[in-house]
């Protein structure tokens, strides 16, 4: 049985190759969202709740009480572990191709299941490149991979990006943790370098069926503006890899084509019914919205550094000022010279922080 339900859905932060989205239904309040599926290594997964229309988002459309675990039909169960804001990582290791896996979890004492299916195998990625085809242009990410005839057609992207920035000036002395304190480019203790973070927000499909082959070759992932930070100085990608079974992908292409369509704000008209594998025990009838895909994941990942051929940032042509005409700016040189906090802070940067990544190959902090 269908059940179409007309919703606004809003595409938030990706946390681990999830994509937050809390439905607003019309006339219909706390429909369940499931988002996640199934890999192997670790699961994640979130739960919210969708709002009417005319609500205001609160930020408690999370569900943070639920139980949850990965069932296997051998018996094996693997708990989750409830991380914040309704996002929940079970580790599953690696996937059994001959066993069955799904998701149960309870909510206040109501019951959930998806359908048990077998680990869909997903081929490795044969590249991840850039590409960039002149002055002013964006730079283009691209994958490209092949499987036999025999392994699906259908596949899905995402990706996680960290980059290296840095401040246009080196200030000697700030504010962290609300403390002042002297800077120094050997030590974490200064506002000059910082990394920053993002991951894919759109869903990311393609199939091989109209080629004679089962071959992506140069899937289009992302652009990135010529100007844009994120190259800079450093710049990662990772991607990750997922081959489907078509009746997910044709679940993933609904949402995909209304995201395109409307963009970020946007109505979708999707099927609960037989789209769906998730289910209440207790309510045949709830209207639950998602799906659960088991099949393995491949990553691979790619570094872009920095050259005058990539990155066209113009600089932001920084002044510097007298302390006392402009006391409320932050320190450039200490105690007598400051700047705007663009100039001397790389913290202000987009998603930029001082977290730098463990294995992250430069040698600045």
């Amino acid at each position: 049985m269908e059940r179409l339900i007309v919703c606004i859905v809003s595409w938030l932060a990706f946390v681990s190759c999830i994509s937050d989205f809390t439905p607003e239904v019309e006339g219909m309040r706390g429909i369940l969202v499931v988002d996640g599926m199934i890999t192997n290594g670790e699961s994640v997964f979130r739960l919210s709740r969708s709002v009417g229309i005319s609500d205001t988002l609160r930020g408690n459309e999370a569900i943070t009480n639920a139980l949850m675990s990965v069932e296997v039909s051998d018996g094996t169960f693997f708990p989750a572990v409830h991380e914040s804001n309704g996002l929940y990582r079970i580790p599953t290791g690696n996937l059994d191709l001959d066993l069955e896996y799904r998701l149960n979890f309870s909510i206040e004492g109501r019951q959930y299941q998806s359908t048990f299916l077998k680990p869909m195998h997903t081929v490795e990625i044969d590249s991840v490149s850039w590409q960039k085809s002149g002055l002013e242009k964006p730079v283009t990410i691209h994958v490209t991979t092949h499987a036999s005839r025999e392994d699906s057609p259908y596949y899905r992207w995402s990706y996680k990006e960290v980059w290296e920035i840095r401040s246009e000036l080196f200030a000697n002395a700030g504010y962290m943790d609300g403390r002042l304190v002297m800077f120094d480019r050997n030590t974490p203790m200064n506002t000059y370098y910082c990394w920053g973070r993002d991951s894919s927000k759109t869903i990311l499909l393609d199939e091989s069926t109209r080629l004679g082959e089962n071959v992506i070759p140069q899937k289009k992932l992302l652009e990135i503006p010529c100007v844009d930070d994120k190259l800079s100085e450093l710049y990662y990608i990772e991607v990750s890899q997922t081959q489907l079974r078509e009746e997910s992908y044709r679940y993933f292409c609904v949402l995909r084509d209304e995201i395109e369509r409307t963009g970020g704000l946007f109505n979708l008209v999707m099927s609960a019914g037989d789209n769906g594998n998730i289910y209440c025990l207790s309510d045949a009838k709830e209207v639950i919205i998602g799906y659960v895909e088991v099949c393995t994941m491949t990553k691979k990942s790619l570094y872009i550094p920095y050259s005058r051929d990539i990155y066209e940032g113009r600089g932001s042509f920084c002044l510097t000022y007298p302390y006392e005409e402009h006391p409320s700016l932050p320190w450039y040189q200490y105690p007598t010279v400051v700047a705007t906090s663009r100039c001397v802070d790389c913290r202000t940067r987009y998603n930029a922080t001082k977290n730098k990544p463990s294995w992250w190959p430069t040698d600045h902090l």
